[in-house]
C-alpha cells in the first residue's frame, strides 16, 4: 500500500502547491483520501487505487453512509474521491477516470445558525476597550460582521491588504480567489483603534505584515484560527445560550441582515466569496416569516 500513500501525498502537494487550497480543506481531503485507502486494505491488502472499479467506490459510499456522518460530511467525503481520481485520470496516465458517473450526493437544507441585531449589538458592546485585549477583540468581531469573511481568511489578512481610503480589503478566498469586502464605519473605527496600539506588539519584529500577529514563539507569524475561534466564543456565551454559533455564524449573519435590508443576493454571493449561487441561496431560506408579512402586507389579494 505504499502507492497508494504516496499518491495521496502528491495530490495533497498538488492542492497545496497548485490549487492553493486552504489548510482545513486539505486536512479533510488527506483525512476521506486515508479513510478509502483503509477500507481498500481492510479488504486486500494489494489493492492499489489502479486495481479497482466503479462499483468498489460505490460500495465504500454506502459504508461510510451508515456511520452517522452529516450530509455535508459526505458529500464532501464523495467530492475528495472524485477529485482524487481527476487528478490520477489527468496526471498518472491511469485512463479513465473511474469516478466519472458518481454522482455527489445532494444536502438537506438547515437553517444556519445566527444572531440577531440586538445580539450583535450586544456583542459588540462586551469587550473591555480599556485593555489591549479588549480593543483588539472588538476589531476581530466587528471585521467579521462587517465582512463576512472566513476565519482562515481572516488570521491570514495583511495589513497592505487594507485600503483605508476606498474602505475595502482584499481577501484570498478558496482556491485562492481574490476578492474585495467592504468595511463599515464601525469597523473602521474600531480596526483604527487597534492598529493605534497594534506596534506594541511588534517592537522587535518589524518585518511581521500580519494584521493580528502571533505574540508567542513558534512557526506561525499570526494568531492562529483556534485562537481565534476561542475569542469570539468567549464572547458568544455571553450573548446566547446556542452553543452552535461560532465564528461562522458571524458570517451567516452579515449575510441574512444584507438580505433583510434589501441587498441583491448576487451582491451578497460576491462579498462573500462563493463560487456559485447555489451556496448563497440557503439564506433565501432563513427569513420566510418575514417574508410572508411583506406579502400579506403587499399583495391585494394577500388580505
Amino acid at each position: 500500500m505504499k502507492m497508494n500513500k504516496k499518491l495521496i501525498l502528491d495530490f495533497i502537494k498538488f492542492l497545496e502547491n497548485e490549487k492553493r487550497f486552504s489548510k482545513h480543506t486539505i486536512r479533510s481531503y488527506q483525512y476521506d483520501l486515508n479513510e478509502f485507502n483503509d477500507f481498500l486494505f481492510a479488504h486486500d491488502e494489494k489493492l492499489t487505487f489502479f486495481d479497482i472499479d466503479r462499483s468498489v467506490i460505490q460500495y465504500h459510499i454506502r459504508n461510510i453512509s451508515k456511520k452517522n456522518n452529516s450530509d455535508k460530511t459526505l458529500q464532501r467525503k464523495v467530492s475528495s474521491i472524485k477529485s482524487f481520481y481527476r487528478y490520477l485520470a489527468e496526471f498518472s496516465n491511469s485512463g479513465c477516470n473511474v469516478v466519472d458517473l458518481i454522482s455527489i450526493p445532494k444536502t438537506s437544507k438547515y437553517l444556519p445558525n445566527l444572531l440577531s441585531k440586538k445580539e450583535i449589538e450586544r456583542l459588540m458592546s462586551l469587550p473591555d476597550l480599556s485593555t489591549f485585549s479588549g480593543i483588539r477583540d472588538r476589531s476581530i468581531l466587528e471585521l467579521f460582521y462587517s465582512t463576512g469573511m472566513r476565519i482562515s481568511e481572516l488570521v491570514n489578512l495583511k495589513i497592505d491588504y487594507i485600503d483605508f481610503n476606498k474602505l475595502l480589503i482584499k481577501i484570498l478566498g478558496k482556491g485562492n480567489r481574490e476578492r474585495f469586502v467592504i468595511i463599515g464605519s464601525k469597523a473602521l473605527k474600531a480596526l483604527n483603534e487597534y492598529i493605534s496600539i497594534r506596534h506594541k506588539l511588534i517592537d522587535n519584529n518589524y518585518e511581521n505584515k500580519f494584521l493580528y500577529p502571533n505574540i508567542r514563539k513558534g512557526k506561525s507569524k499570526h494568531l492562529s484560527e483556534k485562537t481565534i475561534y476561542n475569542i469570539v466564543k468567549f464572547y458568544l456565551r455571553k450573548v446566547s445560550n446556542n452553543e452552535n454559533l461560532s465564528p461562522h455564524s458571524l458570517r451567516h449573519s452579515f449575510a441574512t441582515h444584507l438580505l433583510e435590508n434589501g441587498a441583491d443576493l448576487m451582491s451578497v454571493k460576491d462579498l462573500l466569496g462563493h463560487k456559485d449561487l447555489s451556496s448563497t441561496q440557503i439564506y433565501t431560506h432563513v427569513n420566510i416569516d418575514k417574508m410572508k408579512k411583506i406579502y400579506k402586507t403587499a399583495h391585494p389579494h394577500a388580505k
